[in-house]
């Protein structure tokens, strides 16, 4: 009798959320959708030497008149910051002092898609933009979740990577890990969120890039 609850127990545990039920919730969640908060894992690999690094902080996002506006600080192991707003990318680096300024208003669509994909963005959305395919129910750290891979329909987002994995919180609308496949690699960048907060109260001033008077500016894609 234990043994038959316990195999309950773990068939429970694991089950999936339906593709509808996920994409009926991503719907309802977009119309309210104004501001997302979360502790960040950044995992990049690199499979011709099989190795990856790590980095940890924070990301911030918010949805305004122009679009998405972000702030993504990494506290270590090599700090920066990344601020996107409108056509204006920029990254941080404090241990130089130097601020990278990128236009970026050619991909701005893509981008503000990018930074929020899972979280505010609908089901409709999902659909229009990618080719869903539902693979099924995963463990991620203690929660469960639902694993949706995503092929890129745009050659603009395709740019960017060529396949999307979206781990769905069972039960809610956002994901707990987002991994890219780069594009003619196997090298992937993933995403790992905690500690995640959904429209919490956010001002302006949380999204400034403050950087030091001294800081020198400069423009790679000059």
């Amino acid at each position: 009798m234990n043994r038959f609850v316990f195999f309950l127990a773990a068939a429970t545990a694991l089950r999936a959320d339906s593709l509808e039920e996920i994409l009926k919730r991503m719907d309802a969640s977009a119309k309210t959708f104004q501001s997302f908060t979360a502790k960040l894992k950044q995992i990049d690999y690199t499979d011709v030497l099989h190795e990856s690094s790590e980095s940890n902080g924070e990301i911030r996002v918010k949805r305004n008149k122009n679009g998405m506006i972000a702030l993504v600080s990494f506290s270590d192991p090599a700090p920066k910051t990344m601020h996107f707003a409108g056509k204006t990318a920029e990254i941080y680096y404090p241990k130089t002092k130097i601020e990278e300024i990128y236009d970026v208003g050619k991909y701005q669509g893509a981008i503000d898609r990018w930074i929020a994909l899972g979280f505010g963005t609908s089901g409709a959305e999902l659909r229009r933009d990618y080719d869903i395919r539902y693979v099924g129910p995963q463990t991620v750290g203690s929660a469960t979740a639902t694993l949706l891979e995503l092929t890129p329909k745009s050659d603009e987002v395709k740019k960017l990577a060529t396949q999307v994995d979206l781990w769905i919180k069972n039960g809610e609308s956002y994901p707990l890990q987002f991994k890219a496949l780069k594009p003619g690699s196997k090298d992937y960048l993933m995403f790992v969120y905690s500690d995640v907060k959904i429209n919490p109260a956010l001002s302006n001033s949380d999204f400034e890039l403050k950087v030091p008077a001294d800081v020198r500016k400069i423009r790679p894609a000059k």
